[in-house]
């Protein structure tokens, strides 16, 4: 049986950045509640092993994340699809399909 392939999650960002330059799309900025929704599941693995939401804003200041203690909740972590949504882009209210791109014949006529 053959072993099923996984991807980490700096993978997955660094594949998202890419391909978003690749199309030639903005870098994609995020509220702090989107961080939150984010970091929701690892924030909650933090707080399991004892990190306090002053220790766990800490932490992300040096990301250069600022956010309140206030400001994190126990949210569960977000979906994935949820995740991909964010990574990919937002703010076009139509996406660009494969099917929607003019064949090679159809661009010669142009």
């Amino acid at each position: 049986m053959a072993k099923t392939r996984t991807y980490t999650i700096d993978q997955i960002a660094i594949a998202a950045r890419e391909l978003r330059e690749a199309a030639g799309t903005e870098v994609e900025r995020f509220t702090s509640t989107q961080v939150i929704d984010l970091l929701g599941g690892e924030i909650q693995i933090l707080r399991e092993r004892g990190f306090s939401d002053d220790r766990i804003t800490g932490l992300l200041a040096g990301f250069d994340i600022e956010l309140k203690k206030g400001q994190i909740d126990r949210r569960s972590r977000a979906p994935g699809n949820f995740m991909r949504r964010l990574l990919w882009d937002r703010t076009h209210s139509r996406r660009q399909h494969f099917d929607d791109l003019p064949s090679a014949a159809q661009s010669s006529r142009v």
